[in-house]
Protein backbone atom coordinates (compact mmCIF):
# COMPACT_ATOMS: atom_id res chain seq x y z
CA UNK A 1 0.00 0.00 0.00
CA UNK A 2 2.98 2.40 0.69
CA UNK A 3 4.81 1.68 -2.38
CA UNK A 4 1.40 2.33 -4.34
CA UNK A 5 1.24 5.57 -2.53
CA UNK A 6 4.93 6.28 -3.55
CA UNK A 7 4.69 5.99 -6.78
CA UNK A 8 1.52 7.72 -7.18
CA UNK A 9 3.24 10.96 -5.66
CA UNK A 10 6.15 10.24 -8.01
CA UNK A 11 3.80 10.20 -10.78
CA UNK A 12 2.05 13.57 -9.20
CA UNK A 13 5.52 15.20 -8.96
CA UNK A 14 6.59 14.07 -12.40
CA UNK A 15 3.05 15.58 -14.71
CA UNK A 16 2.83 18.47 -12.75
CA UNK A 17 5.36 20.60 -14.22
CA UNK A 18 3.21 19.66 -17.33
CA UNK A 19 -0.04 20.55 -16.17
CA UNK A 20 1.49 23.89 -15.05
CA UNK A 21 2.41 24.82 -18.49
CA UNK A 22 -1.06 23.82 -20.02
CA UNK A 23 -2.09 26.04 -17.58
CA UNK A 24 -0.34 29.02 -18.18
CA UNK A 25 -0.60 28.14 -21.76
CA UNK A 26 -4.39 28.28 -21.83
CA UNK A 27 -4.75 31.16 -19.61
CA UNK A 28 -2.34 33.25 -21.85
CA UNK A 29 -4.09 32.13 -24.99
CA UNK A 30 -7.63 32.72 -23.16
CA UNK A 31 -6.55 36.21 -21.73
CA UNK A 32 -5.24 36.89 -25.47
CA UNK A 33 -8.77 36.26 -26.71
CA UNK A 34 -10.91 38.19 -24.71
CA UNK A 35 -8.09 41.31 -24.48
CA UNK A 36 -9.12 41.32 -28.57
CA UNK A 37 -12.91 40.73 -27.76
CA UNK A 38 -12.47 43.58 -25.05
CA UNK A 39 -10.70 46.38 -27.40
CA UNK A 40 -13.07 45.17 -30.10
CA UNK A 41 -16.39 45.98 -27.94
CA UNK A 42 -17.87 49.65 -28.10
CA UNK A 43 -17.32 50.09 -24.46
CA UNK A 44 -16.86 53.41 -21.87
CA UNK A 45 -13.01 53.64 -21.28
CA UNK A 46 -13.55 53.31 -17.87
CA UNK A 47 -15.22 49.77 -18.11
CA UNK A 48 -12.33 48.38 -20.73
CA UNK A 49 -9.61 50.14 -18.75
CA UNK A 50 -11.36 47.72 -15.89
CA UNK A 51 -11.89 44.79 -17.92
CA UNK A 52 -8.28 44.74 -19.02
CA UNK A 53 -6.45 45.63 -15.62
CA UNK A 54 -8.72 42.09 -14.23
CA UNK A 55 -8.08 39.71 -17.44
CA UNK A 56 -4.62 40.58 -17.60
CA UNK A 57 -3.03 41.34 -14.53
CA UNK A 58 -5.43 38.68 -12.56
CA UNK A 59 -6.90 36.42 -15.12
CA UNK A 60 -7.94 33.52 -12.40
CA UNK A 61 -10.49 36.16 -11.45
CA UNK A 62 -10.68 38.42 -14.25
CA UNK A 63 -11.38 35.39 -16.57
CA UNK A 64 -14.56 33.88 -14.84
CA UNK A 65 -15.88 37.47 -13.54
CA UNK A 66 -15.82 38.25 -17.48
CA UNK A 67 -17.22 34.96 -18.88
CA UNK A 68 -20.48 35.63 -16.34
CA UNK A 69 -21.06 39.42 -16.63
CA UNK A 70 -18.42 40.77 -19.89
CA UNK A 71 -20.53 40.01 -22.40
CA UNK A 72 -23.47 42.33 -23.00
CA UNK A 73 -24.74 41.32 -26.69
CA UNK A 74 -25.44 37.94 -27.79
CA UNK A 75 -24.00 38.84 -31.48
CA UNK A 76 -24.74 34.94 -32.63
CA UNK A 77 -28.30 35.69 -31.45
CA UNK A 78 -28.22 38.67 -33.12
CA UNK A 79 -27.10 37.69 -36.60
CA UNK A 80 -29.71 35.30 -36.29
CA UNK A 81 -32.58 37.92 -35.67
CA UNK A 82 -34.32 37.17 -38.97
CA UNK A 83 -35.68 33.73 -36.82
CA UNK A 84 -37.45 36.39 -34.90
CA UNK A 85 -39.86 36.92 -38.12
CA UNK A 86 -41.40 40.15 -36.78
CA UNK A 87 -43.94 40.97 -39.01
CA UNK A 88 -43.56 43.62 -41.33
CA UNK A 89 -46.09 46.92 -40.81
CA UNK A 90 -47.05 48.70 -44.11
CA UNK A 91 -48.34 51.66 -41.67
CA UNK A 92 -46.76 55.07 -41.84
CA UNK A 93 -46.54 57.00 -38.96
CA UNK A 94 -44.01 60.15 -39.05
CA UNK A 95 -43.68 60.79 -35.58
CA UNK A 96 -40.03 60.85 -34.48
CA UNK A 97 -39.67 58.43 -32.05
CA UNK A 98 -41.74 55.78 -34.28
CA UNK A 99 -39.34 57.25 -37.11
CA UNK A 100 -36.35 56.33 -34.94
CA UNK A 101 -37.33 52.58 -33.76
CA UNK A 102 -37.99 51.48 -37.44
CA UNK A 103 -34.55 52.88 -38.22
CA UNK A 104 -33.55 50.47 -35.71
CA UNK A 105 -35.28 47.35 -37.34
CA UNK A 106 -38.60 47.62 -35.23
CA UNK A 107 -41.65 47.05 -36.65
CA UNK A 108 -43.60 50.51 -37.13
CA UNK A 109 -46.43 51.26 -35.06
CA UNK A 110 -49.97 50.45 -36.46
CA UNK A 111 -53.42 51.98 -35.52
CA UNK A 112 -55.95 49.20 -35.61
CA UNK A 113 -54.88 48.20 -31.49
CA UNK A 114 -57.44 48.14 -28.91
CA UNK A 115 -55.66 48.98 -25.45
CA UNK A 116 -56.90 48.14 -22.10
CA UNK A 117 -55.13 49.93 -19.12
CA UNK A 118 -55.64 47.68 -15.26
CA UNK A 119 -55.82 50.76 -12.64
CA UNK A 120 -54.78 47.93 -9.99
CA UNK A 121 -53.54 44.24 -9.64
CA UNK A 122 -57.52 43.46 -8.94
CA UNK A 123 -58.38 44.24 -12.30
CA UNK A 124 -55.20 43.06 -13.96
CA UNK A 125 -55.65 39.56 -11.77
CA UNK A 126 -59.31 39.27 -13.26
CA UNK A 127 -58.41 39.79 -16.66
CA UNK A 128 -55.92 37.43 -16.82
CA UNK A 129 -57.99 34.64 -15.55
CA UNK A 130 -60.60 35.75 -18.58
CA UNK A 131 -57.82 36.09 -20.67
CA UNK A 132 -56.88 32.08 -19.82
CA UNK A 133 -60.18 30.97 -19.88
CA UNK A 134 -61.24 31.83 -22.71
CA UNK A 135 -58.00 30.83 -24.97
CA UNK A 136 -59.30 28.07 -27.34
CA UNK A 137 -56.16 27.25 -29.19
CA UNK A 138 -53.28 28.25 -27.57
CA UNK A 139 -52.05 29.77 -24.59
CA UNK A 140 -48.35 31.53 -24.48
CA UNK A 141 -46.43 32.72 -21.76
CA UNK A 142 -43.46 34.16 -20.85
CA UNK A 143 -42.32 35.46 -17.57
CA UNK A 144 -39.81 36.60 -15.16
CA UNK A 145 -41.53 35.63 -11.77
CA UNK A 146 -44.02 32.89 -11.19
CA UNK A 147 -44.32 32.62 -7.92
CA UNK A 148 -45.15 29.48 -5.37
CA UNK A 149 -47.77 31.52 -3.50
CA UNK A 150 -51.86 31.76 -3.69
CA UNK A 151 -51.27 33.76 -7.03
CA UNK A 152 -49.28 31.22 -8.61
CA UNK A 153 -51.17 28.27 -7.88
CA UNK A 154 -54.18 29.42 -9.28
CA UNK A 155 -52.67 30.35 -12.43
CA UNK A 156 -50.93 27.09 -12.73
CA UNK A 157 -54.29 25.50 -12.01
CA UNK A 158 -55.94 27.57 -14.86
CA UNK A 159 -53.14 26.41 -17.01
CA UNK A 160 -53.26 22.82 -16.26
CA UNK A 161 -56.91 22.87 -17.09
CA UNK A 162 -56.68 24.85 -20.43
CA UNK A 163 -54.05 22.10 -21.39
CA UNK A 164 -56.35 19.32 -20.05
CA UNK A 165 -58.64 20.54 -22.39
CA UNK A 166 -56.50 20.31 -25.53
CA UNK A 167 -55.11 23.96 -24.99
CA UNK A 168 -51.24 24.03 -26.49
CA UNK A 169 -50.06 25.68 -23.26
CA UNK A 170 -46.14 26.81 -23.35
CA UNK A 171 -44.73 28.39 -20.06
CA UNK A 172 -41.54 29.98 -20.55
CA UNK A 173 -40.17 31.19 -17.11
CA UNK A 174 -36.61 32.54 -16.40
CA UNK A 175 -34.16 30.51 -15.15
CA UNK A 176 -33.30 33.35 -11.71
CA UNK A 177 -36.77 34.95 -11.34
CA UNK A 178 -38.55 31.87 -11.06
CA UNK A 179 -35.58 30.03 -8.96
CA UNK A 180 -37.65 29.42 -5.70
CA UNK A 181 -40.71 27.64 -7.39
CA UNK A 182 -40.55 23.85 -7.16
CA UNK A 183 -40.51 21.90 -9.83
CA UNK A 184 -42.93 19.34 -9.14
CA UNK A 185 -45.75 22.13 -8.62
CA UNK A 186 -44.85 22.10 -12.85
CA UNK A 187 -46.01 18.57 -12.74
CA UNK A 188 -49.75 18.67 -13.44
CA UNK A 189 -49.19 20.63 -16.35
CA UNK A 190 -46.83 18.77 -17.85
CA UNK A 191 -48.55 15.96 -17.10
CA UNK A 192 -52.09 17.10 -18.63
CA UNK A 193 -49.46 18.28 -22.13
CA UNK A 194 -48.24 21.99 -21.38
CA UNK A 195 -44.74 22.45 -22.22
CA UNK A 196 -42.27 24.08 -19.68
CA UNK A 197 -38.89 25.70 -20.74
CA UNK A 198 -36.32 27.90 -18.28
CA UNK A 199 -34.74 30.97 -19.77
CA UNK A 200 -31.08 30.26 -19.04
CA UNK A 201 -31.28 28.49 -16.26
CA UNK A 202 -28.79 29.24 -12.81
CA UNK A 203 -26.65 25.99 -13.68
CA UNK A 204 -26.31 25.80 -17.31
CA UNK A 205 -24.65 25.05 -20.36
CA UNK A 206 -22.06 28.24 -20.70
CA UNK A 207 -22.53 28.65 -24.48
CA UNK A 208 -26.22 28.80 -24.00
CA UNK A 209 -26.16 32.58 -22.94
CA UNK A 210 -24.77 34.60 -20.11
CA UNK A 211 -26.42 34.04 -16.19
CA UNK A 212 -26.26 37.50 -15.81
CA UNK A 213 -28.62 38.77 -18.64
CA UNK A 214 -32.15 37.68 -17.75
CA UNK A 215 -35.49 37.69 -19.23
CA UNK A 216 -37.32 40.55 -17.81
CA UNK A 217 -40.40 40.44 -20.34
CA UNK A 218 -43.85 39.73 -19.10
CA UNK A 219 -45.67 37.92 -21.88
CA UNK A 220 -49.06 36.35 -22.26
CA UNK A 221 -50.79 35.33 -25.46
CA UNK A 222 -53.94 33.92 -25.97
CA UNK A 223 -54.88 31.94 -29.06
CA UNK A 224 -52.33 34.71 -31.24
CA UNK A 225 -54.84 37.33 -31.23
CA UNK A 226 -55.02 38.81 -27.57
CA UNK A 227 -51.83 39.66 -24.96
CA UNK A 228 -51.71 40.59 -21.65
CA UNK A 229 -48.61 42.22 -20.74
CA UNK A 230 -46.39 45.31 -18.50
CA UNK A 231 -44.40 45.48 -15.76
CA UNK A 232 -46.86 42.95 -13.81
CA UNK A 233 -45.02 39.16 -12.71
CA UNK A 234 -47.46 36.95 -11.53
CA UNK A 235 -47.07 36.63 -7.66
CA UNK A 236 -49.46 38.25 -4.61
CA UNK A 237 -47.18 41.38 -4.64
CA UNK A 238 -48.47 42.23 -7.96
CA UNK A 239 -52.04 41.41 -8.91
CA UNK A 240 -54.78 39.12 -6.94
CA UNK A 241 -58.35 39.03 -6.17
CA UNK A 242 -59.42 42.04 -3.76
CA UNK A 243 -55.97 43.22 -3.65
CA UNK A 244 -56.37 46.72 -4.59
CA UNK A 245 -55.66 48.53 -1.87
CA UNK A 246 -52.33 45.78 -0.92
CA UNK A 247 -50.52 44.97 -4.33
CA UNK A 248 -47.92 47.20 -5.46
CA UNK A 249 -48.78 49.83 -7.35
CA UNK A 250 -48.15 48.98 -11.20
CA UNK A 251 -49.18 48.39 -14.63
CA UNK A 252 -50.09 46.37 -17.36
CA UNK A 253 -52.56 46.37 -20.10
CA UNK A 254 -54.59 43.84 -22.44
CA UNK A 255 -54.17 44.63 -26.08
CA UNK A 256 -55.26 43.28 -29.44
CA UNK A 257 -54.73 44.05 -32.66
CA UNK A 258 -51.44 44.15 -34.95
CA UNK A 259 -49.17 44.78 -32.44
CA UNK A 260 -49.95 41.60 -30.61
CA UNK A 261 -48.01 39.49 -33.76
CA UNK A 262 -44.91 41.26 -32.59
CA UNK A 263 -45.17 39.80 -28.99
CA UNK A 264 -45.98 36.35 -30.63
CA UNK A 265 -42.85 36.73 -33.15
CA UNK A 266 -40.86 37.91 -29.58
CA UNK A 267 -42.05 34.88 -27.94
CA UNK A 268 -41.02 32.65 -30.98
CA UNK A 269 -37.77 33.57 -30.57
CA UNK A 270 -37.56 33.47 -26.68
CA UNK A 271 -38.86 30.08 -26.98
CA UNK A 272 -36.12 28.69 -29.53
CA UNK A 273 -33.94 30.46 -27.37
CA UNK A 274 -34.42 28.11 -24.39
CA UNK A 275 -35.24 24.98 -25.95
CA UNK A 276 -33.41 24.71 -29.10
CA UNK A 277 -36.88 24.49 -31.00
CA UNK A 278 -38.81 26.16 -33.18
CA UNK A 279 -42.66 26.38 -32.96
CA UNK A 280 -45.01 23.25 -34.74
CA UNK A 281 -47.15 25.84 -36.09
CA UNK A 282 -47.30 27.91 -38.59
CA UNK A 283 -47.93 32.04 -37.93
CA UNK A 284 -49.64 33.83 -40.19
CA UNK A 285 -49.65 37.65 -39.40
CA UNK A 286 -52.25 39.35 -41.30
CA UNK A 287 -51.69 42.71 -42.53
CA UNK A 288 -54.30 44.26 -40.40
CA UNK A 289 -57.02 43.55 -37.61
CA UNK A 290 -59.21 45.89 -36.93
CA UNK A 291 -60.43 45.82 -33.41
CA UNK A 292 -59.97 49.87 -31.99
CA UNK A 293 -58.11 52.91 -32.75
CA UNK A 294 -55.07 52.95 -30.74
CA UNK A 295 -51.83 53.70 -32.29
CA UNK A 296 -49.16 51.55 -31.02
CA UNK A 297 -45.53 50.23 -31.26
CA UNK A 298 -44.32 47.18 -29.28
CA UNK A 299 -40.13 47.82 -28.86
CA UNK A 300 -38.35 44.50 -27.83
CA UNK A 301 -34.38 45.25 -26.72
CA UNK A 302 -32.14 43.11 -24.49
CA UNK A 303 -28.86 40.45 -26.13
CA UNK A 304 -31.08 39.42 -29.06
CA UNK A 305 -31.86 42.77 -30.07
CA UNK A 306 -29.12 44.94 -32.35
CA UNK A 307 -28.64 48.12 -30.32
CA UNK A 308 -30.52 49.38 -27.58
CA UNK A 309 -33.90 50.72 -28.71
CA UNK A 310 -35.57 51.30 -25.88
CA UNK A 311 -32.86 53.40 -24.73
CA UNK A 312 -32.34 55.66 -27.86
CA UNK A 313 -36.19 55.90 -27.48
CA UNK A 314 -35.93 57.10 -24.27
CA UNK A 315 -33.15 59.24 -24.55
CA UNK A 316 -34.07 60.60 -27.82
CA UNK A 317 -37.76 61.43 -26.70
CA UNK A 318 -35.90 63.18 -23.55
CA UNK A 319 -33.53 65.83 -25.39
CA UNK A 320 -36.97 66.69 -27.98
CA UNK A 321 -39.05 67.57 -25.12
CA UNK A 322 -40.89 71.24 -24.91
CA UNK A 323 -43.10 70.95 -22.09
CA UNK A 324 -43.25 68.02 -20.06
CA UNK A 325 -41.74 64.79 -18.89
CA UNK A 326 -44.07 62.36 -16.45
CA UNK A 327 -41.62 59.33 -15.44
CA UNK A 328 -42.60 56.94 -12.76
CA UNK A 329 -40.34 53.98 -11.96
CA UNK A 330 -39.44 51.58 -9.06
CA UNK A 331 -35.27 51.81 -9.69
CA UNK A 332 -33.64 55.38 -10.61
CA UNK A 333 -30.09 54.20 -11.37
CA UNK A 334 -29.60 55.93 -15.30
CA UNK A 335 -26.22 56.31 -17.22
CA UNK A 336 -24.71 59.69 -17.80
CA UNK A 337 -27.09 60.10 -20.77
CA UNK A 338 -30.41 59.85 -19.43
CA UNK A 339 -29.15 61.97 -15.82
CA UNK A 340 -27.98 64.55 -18.29
CA UNK A 341 -30.84 64.63 -20.67
CA UNK A 342 -33.63 65.00 -17.25
CA UNK A 343 -31.05 67.54 -15.84
CA UNK A 344 -30.91 70.13 -18.95
CA UNK A 345 -34.47 69.64 -19.83
CA UNK A 346 -35.42 70.93 -16.37
CA UNK A 347 -32.68 74.08 -16.51
CA UNK A 348 -34.95 74.73 -20.14
CA UNK A 349 -37.66 74.92 -18.87
CA UNK A 350 -39.04 71.46 -18.87
CA UNK A 351 -41.49 70.19 -16.20
CA UNK A 352 -39.91 67.28 -15.04
CA UNK A 353 -41.97 64.88 -12.71
CA UNK A 354 -40.25 61.54 -11.53
CA UNK A 355 -42.04 59.40 -9.00
CA UNK A 356 -40.56 56.97 -7.14
CA UNK A 357 -41.19 54.66 -3.76
CA UNK A 358 -40.27 56.20 -0.48
CA UNK A 359 -38.74 53.25 0.12
CA UNK A 360 -38.38 49.97 -3.05
CA UNK A 361 -37.76 46.67 -1.92
CA UNK A 362 -33.69 46.25 -2.57
CA UNK A 363 -31.82 48.72 -0.52
CA UNK A 364 -29.22 49.12 -2.42
CA UNK A 365 -31.04 50.58 -5.69
CA UNK A 366 -32.21 53.14 -2.80
CA UNK A 367 -28.41 54.04 -1.85
CA UNK A 368 -27.96 53.94 -5.39
CA UNK A 369 -30.47 56.30 -6.46
CA UNK A 370 -29.76 59.24 -4.14
CA UNK A 371 -26.56 60.68 -5.87
CA UNK A 372 -28.47 61.30 -8.91
CA UNK A 373 -31.87 62.21 -7.26
CA UNK A 374 -29.54 65.10 -5.58
CA UNK A 375 -28.56 66.43 -9.01
CA UNK A 376 -31.67 66.44 -10.66
CA UNK A 377 -33.25 68.14 -7.37
CA UNK A 378 -30.58 71.00 -8.04
CA UNK A 379 -31.54 71.62 -11.43
CA UNK A 380 -34.86 71.72 -10.57
CA UNK A 381 -36.89 68.04 -11.18
CA UNK A 382 -39.43 67.97 -8.88
CA UNK A 383 -39.46 64.31 -7.33
CA UNK A 384 -42.00 63.01 -5.39
CA UNK A 385 -42.05 59.75 -3.45
CA UNK A 386 -44.86 57.28 -2.66
CA UNK A 387 -44.31 56.18 1.26
CA UNK A 388 -46.71 53.52 1.95
CA UNK A 389 -46.70 51.22 -0.75
CA UNK A 390 -44.11 49.66 -3.61
CA UNK A 391 -43.94 51.11 -6.82
CA UNK A 392 -43.22 48.79 -9.50
CA UNK A 393 -44.59 50.65 -12.21
CA UNK A 394 -42.64 51.41 -15.44
CA UNK A 395 -44.16 54.96 -17.23
CA UNK A 396 -42.99 57.71 -19.04
CA UNK A 397 -44.95 60.46 -20.77
CA UNK A 398 -43.43 63.25 -23.20
CA UNK A 399 -45.29 66.46 -24.10
CA UNK A 400 -48.65 64.15 -24.47
CA UNK A 401 -47.68 62.65 -27.54
CA UNK A 402 -45.52 59.59 -26.51
CA UNK A 403 -45.96 57.22 -23.35
CA UNK A 404 -43.98 54.07 -22.80
CA UNK A 405 -45.10 51.23 -20.23
CA UNK A 406 -43.95 48.23 -20.01
CA UNK A 407 -41.11 46.02 -18.23
CA UNK A 408 -38.01 48.03 -18.21
CA UNK A 409 -36.92 50.46 -15.47
CA UNK A 410 -35.17 53.47 -15.63
CA UNK A 411 -31.99 51.60 -14.46
CA UNK A 412 -29.17 50.40 -16.27
CA UNK A 413 -29.78 46.86 -15.94
CA UNK A 414 -33.07 47.18 -17.57
CA UNK A 415 -31.90 49.57 -20.47
CA UNK A 416 -28.36 47.85 -21.47
CA UNK A 417 -28.16 44.18 -20.31
CA UNK A 418 -31.78 42.34 -19.40
CA UNK A 419 -34.03 41.10 -22.15
CA UNK A 420 -37.07 43.90 -21.80
CA UNK A 421 -39.79 45.15 -24.07
CA UNK A 422 -41.97 48.25 -24.10
CA UNK A 423 -45.32 49.51 -25.83
CA UNK A 424 -45.24 52.99 -27.34
CA UNK A 425 -48.42 54.63 -27.18
CA UNK A 426 -49.18 57.67 -29.61
CA UNK A 427 -53.27 58.05 -29.46
CA UNK A 428 -54.08 60.56 -27.28
CA UNK A 429 -56.72 59.02 -25.00
CA UNK A 430 -53.88 55.99 -24.18
CA UNK A 431 -51.95 59.09 -23.33
CA UNK A 432 -54.60 61.02 -21.28
CA UNK A 433 -55.08 57.75 -19.79
CA UNK A 434 -51.54 57.47 -18.25
CA UNK A 435 -50.94 61.03 -17.89
CA UNK A 436 -54.53 61.03 -15.39
CA UNK A 437 -53.38 57.41 -13.49
CA UNK A 438 -49.77 59.16 -12.43
CA UNK A 439 -51.97 62.10 -11.18
CA UNK A 440 -53.76 60.35 -8.96
CA UNK A 441 -50.99 59.32 -7.07
CA UNK A 442 -49.80 62.93 -6.14
CA UNK A 443 -52.58 62.28 -3.19
CA UNK A 444 -50.54 59.61 -1.91
CA UNK A 445 -47.07 61.54 -2.41
CA UNK A 446 -44.49 63.69 -0.66
CA UNK A 447 -41.88 65.84 -2.13
CA UNK A 448 -38.54 64.71 -2.47
CA UNK A 449 -35.81 67.48 -0.85
CA UNK A 450 -32.33 66.36 -0.73
CA UNK A 451 -30.48 66.58 2.62
CA UNK A 452 -26.73 66.81 3.33
CA UNK A 453 -24.47 64.00 3.04
CA UNK A 454 -20.89 63.11 4.95
CA UNK A 455 -18.17 62.45 3.44
CA UNK A 456 -18.70 58.54 4.85
CA UNK A 457 -22.57 58.39 2.91
CA UNK A 458 -20.70 59.37 -0.33
CA UNK A 459 -18.06 57.11 0.10
CA UNK A 460 -21.10 54.19 0.33
CA UNK A 461 -22.99 55.80 -2.16
CA UNK A 462 -19.87 55.47 -4.36
CA UNK A 463 -19.40 51.52 -3.84
CA UNK A 464 -22.59 50.75 -4.40
CA UNK A 465 -22.56 52.35 -7.49
CA UNK A 466 -19.49 50.15 -9.10
CA UNK A 467 -22.33 47.39 -9.05
CA UNK A 468 -25.12 49.40 -10.45
CA UNK A 469 -24.64 47.76 -13.65
CA UNK A 470 -26.09 44.80 -11.71
CA UNK A 471 -28.43 46.00 -9.43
Amino acid sequence: MQHEIVNIQSFLYLIWPGLLYISYVLGVFLAFLFVVQILRSPRIPSATIGWLFAIIFAPFIGIPLYLIFGVRKLNSRIKLKSKMNLPDTIDTHHHPINSLLVSLGIPSSSGDNLVGFHKDGETAYHDLLLLLDCAKQAIDISMFMLSNDYVGRAILFHLENKAAQGVRVRLLLDGVGSFFLPKKRLQTLIKNGGRVAWFIPVLHHPLRGRTNLRNHRKIVIADHDKVWTGGRNLAAEYLGPNCSNTCWIDMSFCQQGSSVFTYQAIFEANWHFATNTYSDCMIDYPQSASNGNSRVQVVPSGPDVADDPIYAAVLTAFYGAKDHIFIITPYYIPDAGVQEALRLAALRGVAVDLVLPGKSNHRLADIARNRYLRELAESGVRIRLIPDTMIHAKVFVVDKTLAMAGSANFDIRSLFLDYEVMNCFYSKHDIDWLIRWIESLSDRSINYHPRPVGIFKEIVEGLVLLIAYQL
